[in-house]
């Protein structure tokens, strides 16, 4: 991701401060970015699409840089997920929310949420069964919101 933040800008001749403001971030988040010490959040990826004039996310053999988000958060598997965290991950993303924004709707931590997720623990058998009919519900009803039980 950052060479190609690198690249652009250099092609423009600009310096980091003006890339920077025009992308709504601070000159160190672009360094960070373009020294792939970081990666960008989903809520900065379409305006660095928009800003690249291409869609760089899709591009796999990313480096092994530091993340703040999950290194899938640039392209999606076409597998289907597997294991109920994988499932859990797979509809957040998709309905692109937060950690905190699905576990306040589902009344548990957003740690409770990452363990799910990063298959270090699994939901009781009522709430895994809560969880697989909103799973359901929400393939079935795309952009619809789970009923309060």
């Amino acid at each position: 991701m950052g060479q190609h933040l690198k690249k652009k800008r250099f092609q423009a001749g600009l310096r980091q401060a003006q890339i920077a403001r025009k992308l709504g971030v601070s000159s160190r988040t672009l360094s960070l970015w373009e020294c792939d010490r970081i990666y960008p959040a989903w809520a900065f990826q379409p305006r660095l699409i928009a800003y690249l004039g291409y869609d760089p996310f899709t591009e796999t053999g990313l480096p092994n840089s530091k993340s703040n988000e999950p290194s899938v958060v640039a392209f999606f598997s076409t597998d289907a997920p597997a294991t109920i965290g994988q499932k859990i991950r797979h509809f957040r993303l998709k309905s692109r929310k937060t950690r905190q924004q699905l576990a306040k709707e589902w009344g548990v931590s957003p740690k409770t949420i990452w363990g799910w997720e990063a298959g270090k623990r699994e939901p009781s058998p009522l709430l895994r069964k809560r969880i697989n009919s909103e799973l359901l519900y929400a393939s079935h009803c795309p952009g619809g919101s789970f009923p309060d039980s």
